[in-house]
């Protein structure tokens, strides 16, 4: 038989070898430390001499009372442990580092404790950041893709409140084919970054940009009810699209065909959809470097047409 005295020293052997980092705490709302294996300081990047009797708060990255925390807490109190909880721990660096924290309360000479072990879960989370992006994200560009443009416009249609309108911009781009025929597709890949990078310094705050494909994208705006639409930011996006720039060493140049729709409260995706999609083939076939057609007010259509004079001059 293997003597208590011998088992405990194998116990506590094994605690400090660990890989896997462990804590033992009280089980106040403060959680103070009162022992951590060597693991647990590398993942916190401290050492004992700083943690010693200090609250486990200290090393998250939001309050202790934070309603998750409360709810671990709940469990330990009712069930005596949990298992495999999300938590974030704060490394001295500053970095959060995303972790599962198991628990369990047990109850000593007379005095109780939680021990706690704590996975690090950052290759997880890296990992499924990674399947996010490439599910949602255009690669050839970085803007949003058209899985990711339809998830948030039927969310957008299905939350709009009462009085705010959607706009959705739908983006051609003139005179590509000739870009990619002449100049060949790595220009053409090029100059829809240039593109990309356009856009995302014409929008504004709270604007949904997305590539939809091809030369095709697509700009969704909530607009709240005491604001007015103003298609003067469309007469600048059609100036930005149309500039010329110098790919290695081609001088390019493209324009758009945009076809702008609006939605309010009750009107479906696929509605929406159609209506910008054939104000944008109208632009397209009039066979100007920038058209716009919109099914906005009169004002917004005088101004499209000083646009077209524009670009047909410019």
């Amino acid at each position: 038989m293997i003597s208590e005295s011998v088992l405990d020293a194998a116990l506590k052997e094994l605690f400090d070898l660990s890989p896997v980092p462990f804590s033992i705490s009280t089980i106040d709302h403060d959680s103070r430390y009162i022992k951590v294996n060597p693991a647990y300081l590398r993942l916190v990047g401290r050492s004992w001499e700083e943690l010693n009797g200090q609250s486990l708060g200290n090393d998250l990255p939001y309050p202790l009372d934070d309603p998750a925390r409360m709810k671990r807490l709940h469990l330990l109190d009712t069930q005596g442990f949990y298992e495999l909880a999300e938590v974030d721990m704060l490394h001295s660096s500053g970095r959060v580092i995303p972790g599962l924290i198991s628990a369990q309360r047990r109850r000593i000479d007379g005095e109780s404790f939680d021990i706690e072990i704590i996975l690090d879960n950052s290759e997880r989370k890296a990992y499924e950041r990674a399947i996010m992006e490439a599910a949602f994200v255009d690669s050839m560009t970085g803007l949003q893709n058209r899985a990711s443009f339809e998830s948030y416009l039927r969310q957008a249609l299905a939350t709009l409140e009462p009085g705010c309108r959607i706009t959705l911009a739908y983006i051609d781009l003139n005179r590509f084919k000739q870009v990619n025929d002449q100049h060949g597709h790595s220009i053409g890949d090029k100059l829809l970054r240039v593109i990309a990078d356009r856009l995302r310094g014409w929008t504004s705050k709270g604007d949904f940009i997305a590539r939809l494909g091809g030369d095709e994208f697509a700009i969704v705006s909530v607009i709240p009810a005491a604001f007015e639409f103003s298609a003067l930011r469309f007469f600048d996006l059609g100036t930005q699209i149309a500039q010329h720039v110098t790919i290695d060493d081609k001088m390019v140049q493209v324009g758009a065909a945009i076809g702008i729709a609006e939605a309010q409260a009750g009107m479906t995706f696929d509605v929406l959809l159609d209506q910008a999609d054939k104000l944008m083939y109208d632009a397209k076939s009039s066979g100007k470097i920038v058209d716009i057609r919109s099914s906005l007010n009169p004002v917004a259509a005088s101004e499209f047409g000083a646009l077209n004079y524009a670009a047909r001059t410019g």
